[in-house]
């Protein structure tokens, strides 16, 4: 109790002066201050103060849970360039740096950073680009699908770096009828140093570490108005995932290249729903190994959903469901089905315009059919957001986690209770 009023009384502090400078800015546009201008490119600063507390900081089985409470500051800033804006034309950048302190388990406190590129660019009936890049320097502790068997030493944070690249050029051949490209980048690479060990049956440690795994694809494809509200898309794609390890005493696993095609249909599909669907067909082929004699394929069914229903004007559901294939990073010949399925639901309340609940239950399942091997994650979360204006909010979420192998003593349960005050556009 005494750690709570230390922790709500910090709190309260930091919210208040940070709520009393928000408020203070009132004398002055809050443009001037949040957007303000140079040219054509708008800056726009912003950052985030959140209080969590967390009765599973190591991601531990329940009998060996260690809570905390996590003080967390993300200061960022924006710069977007585009004159028209109205036709979406704009070129954004995007840097935050977010920063965890933890009361009593300090020696997990980090630095994160993130970096986002977007562009859009249209010229009406010829063609569109649009493109984003995005950059994660992470030091966290490794847990779900990263955690091994032999993962005895939980309290390590683990370095590693996060690339996502994804870009898309339509083509207009008429009004109803055009074709695109696409090409994404996917990647993950760990540090260069021990993860976790194995223990042999003398109480040796070997030292072990995740692999590093890129994947590069491309797409080509057609676009037909079919239907007045609904688009029709089919094509096919073709890419590689290429594996590193990040340990000389590591084994040395395949590359693989995947390839497939898809149908997907976009567009409003009655009064109140809207969205896109895809459904396709995946096979994964890997190098031959070191003994060049054999070689291990994966094949799937793959699958796409995202729809909105309006139900009223105040009240929205999000359903999404993604289906594909995936290499392991704990031994990347290891290729898995990954089903992930999402309900979102949010709620205004009032006439105000200003506070809002909403509610997210998300499960996942990773099937690695060759290996009879299975992870399932569950994850709740439940909030209120209250905007003072439209520069500044604050919310209090609520967040469950579950995850469960059946291989392997890596379950875990988390529950957090998240108390955030945002400014910025």
């Amino acid at each position: 109790m005494v750690r709570f009023k230390k922790w709500y009384s910090s709190f309260t502090v930091l919210a208040t002066v940070g709520l009393g400078h928000v408020l203070s800015t009132k004398a002055v546009e809050p443009e001037d201050i949040l957007a303000p201008t140079i040219g054509p490119v708008v800056i726009l600063p912003h950052a985030s103060l959140a209080e969590t507390y967390n009765d599973n900081v190591f991601y531990l089985t329940d009998e060996n849970k260690v809570d905390d409470f996590v003080t967390s500051i993300s200061p960022g800033v924006s710069l977007q360039y585009g004159q028209n804006l109205l036709d979406s034309n704009f070129i954004g950048l995007d840097y935050t740096l977010t920063q965890n302190w933890y009361a009593e388990n300090s020696e997990i406190s980090s630095d994160n950073h993130a970096v986002t590129f977007a562009i859009n660019y249209q010229k009406e009936g010829k063609f569109k680009l649009s493109g984003t890049d995005s950059i994660r320097l992470d030091n966290t502790i490794l847990r779900g699908r990263e955690r091994s068997t032999a993962f005895i030493e939980g309290k390590r944070l683990v370095e590693r770096s996060y690339f996502n690249d994804q870009y898309r050029f339509d083509y207009i051949l008429s009004p109803k009828t055009s074709l695109y490209s696409s090409l994404g980048y996917d990647a993950v690479d760990y540090d260069e140093k021990p993860h976790y060990y194995y223990t042999d049956v003398f109480g040796g440690r070997t030292p072990y570490a995740l692999y590093d795994v890129s994947s590069l694809q491309g797409a080509l494809g057609f676009g037909w108005q079919a239907f007045p509200k609904v688009k029709l898309y089919g094509g096919g794609f073709y890419g590689r995932t290429s594996v590193e390890r990040n340990l000389s005493n590591m084994g040395v696993h395949p590359d693989s290249d995947f390839g497939g095609g898809f149908i997907e249909a976009d567009g409003d599909f009655g009064e109140k729903l809207t969205g896109r669907i895809r459904g396709g067909y995946q096979t994964r082929e890997f190098d031959g190994y070191a003994n060049k004699k054999n070689t291990e394929s994966h094949s799937l069914p793959v699958f796409q959903a995202e729809l909105e229903y309006q139900f009223t004007p105040k009240r929205k559901g999000t359903l999404t469901y993604t289906r594909e294939g995936r290499v392991s990073v704990q031994s990347p010949d290891w290729a898995y089905s990954a089903d992930l399925i999402s309900l979102n639901m949010t709620q205004e309340i009032g006439t105000l315009d200003n506070l809002f609940a909403d509610a997210q239950l998300t499960y996942e399942l990773d099937d690695y059919d060759t290996r009879d091997r299975q992870d399932q994650r569950i994850s709740a979360n439940a909030g209120l957001t209250y905007h003072f204006n439209s520069w500044s909010r604050f919310q209090a979420t609520y967040n469950f986690t579950l995850y469960d192998s059946n291989q392997g003593n890596i379950d875990y349960t988390v529950n957090r209770v998240i108390l955030s005050l945002s400014v910025g556009y």
